[in-house]
């Protein structure tokens, strides 16, 4: 089964509007960041019928190099020009992701990108799909733990394993007290799954290890971790030597950005990959790295950024239902990590981590406007 077939008929991009999203977070805490306001970019298109698209990215500058401002020059000085004017489904296979002085702007990418999907279909970014929405049924979320309080970790977990998650991933290298102290928490309740194959549990450094990092995988190693997550900020080569010397797999995020990384990092298979929509540039970009992945027997994570609302969690769904089956699958956490959201419905998994597929045109989601009102600001505006 295929993705349904919804494109519309021909139409010209005639406008663009940025806004810069701030929203209340819950308390989200890892090595790179300490995160209470999730903030993004919103990217509306509108088309010569009078319709139009949103879409969505969380710019990182430890992972792509963008910023919040970075994207909104980018989005006005290289992606508009790529589209004003243009029959908006041709836009879908002629955006770039350089700008003219040879930047990977991936991050910019994947907001125009997405508001163009959500406003023509899905068939013009995603071509044949491998999969269909049935895809999602076995697919089940990770429980993701950021905090620098054990007994909050152990909390968290425990509603996890309530909510009927299996697979867990624990965010570390914060200090080395706080790791061990937040390890101990989660393998007091999670010792006897891990040991009997009805749980997983990877970790995340976010590159904060670079002191000592082959001995603390060692360790982990021991305790039943499957795959040790960006040990280290470094290039996608440096990862790549690191996990010939490791002891368990490493997983490549911040050292997994652009295609030439991918081409890399295909030279050691133990070497997983963590791709995402809005690191990676968009839809396209994502189920291309999917499918390099499996092609080469890499295993692969389909994840998120940390703070994405409704959009990004629809278009991941998308995704999900047209690539290959990932090992391990992070995001739709909606308003359990936000306290507001800007779409209808704020999308989030279900018992057990299920997700269900969707359905309609685009990303299959709309935009709540007393959400947008409230939590937006208007930045450029373009117009043909």
């Amino acid at each position: 089964m295929s993705l349904p077939a919804t494109r519309r008929p021909n139409r010209i991009v005639q406008g663009l509007d940025v806004y810069l999203l701030e929203i209340p977070m819950r308390r989200f805490r890892h090595a790179a960041a300490h995160r209470r306001q999730a903030q993004s970019v919103l990217v509306n298109v509108r088309l010569s019928d009078q319709t139009g698209g949103w879409g969505e990215t969380l710019p990182r500058e430890y992972v792509t190099g963008e910023t919040l401002e970075s994207v909104q020059a980018d989005l006005r000085g290289v992606l508009w020009p790529a589209m004003a004017g243009r029959l908006a489904d041709q836009c879908l296979a002629q955006l770039p992701s350089r700008a003219p002085d040879g930047r990977w702007v991936l991050a910019a990418r994947c907001a125009a990108q997405l508001a163009l999907v959500d406003a023509v279909g899905l068939s013009g970014a995603l071509g044949q799909a491998d999969g269909g929405s049935d895809a999602l049924g076995g697919l089940r979320v990770s429980g993701v733990i950021g905090s620098d309080d054990a007994a909050r970790t152990a909390w968290l977990l425990r509603l996890m394993r309530v909510a009927g998650l299996r697979d867990f991933k624990l965010k570390l290298g914060l200090d080395e007290g706080v790791d061990a102290a937040n390890l101990r928490a989660v393998l007091a309740q999670l010792r006897r799954p891990l040991a009997r194959g009805r749980a997983t549990l990877r970790v995340d450094a976010n590159g904060g290890w670079a002191d000592r990092p082959i001995q603390r995988i060692a360790e982990l190693a021991r305790m039943g971790v499957c795959v040790v997550e960006q040990p280290v900020f470094c290039s996608a080569a440096e990862l790549v030597d690191l996990a010939r010397r490791s002891p368990l797999p490493l997983m490549a995020d911040e050292s997994l950005v652009s295609p030439d990384d991918a081409a890399v990092l295909l030279s050691e298979p133990r070497v997983w990959w963590n791709i995402r929509i809005s690191k990676n540039g968009g839809l396209d970009h994502a189920l291309a790295l999917a499918r390099q992945a499996q092609g080469a027997g890499v295993s692969f994570v389909v994840g998120c950024m940390v703070g994405e609302t409704g959009l990004l969690s629809a278009a991941q769904r998308r995704l999900l239902a047209c690539c290959p089956r990932p090992r391990f699958v992070e995001g739709n956490y909606g308003r359990l990590l936000l306290r507001h959201d800007v779409t209808r419905p704020s999308l989030r998994w279900g018992y057990g981590g299920r997700l269900a597929a969707l359905d309609g045109e685009g990303l299959g989601v709309r935009i709540d406007p007393i959400g947008l009102a409230r939590w937006a600001r208007p930045g450029a505006r373009k117009q043909v």
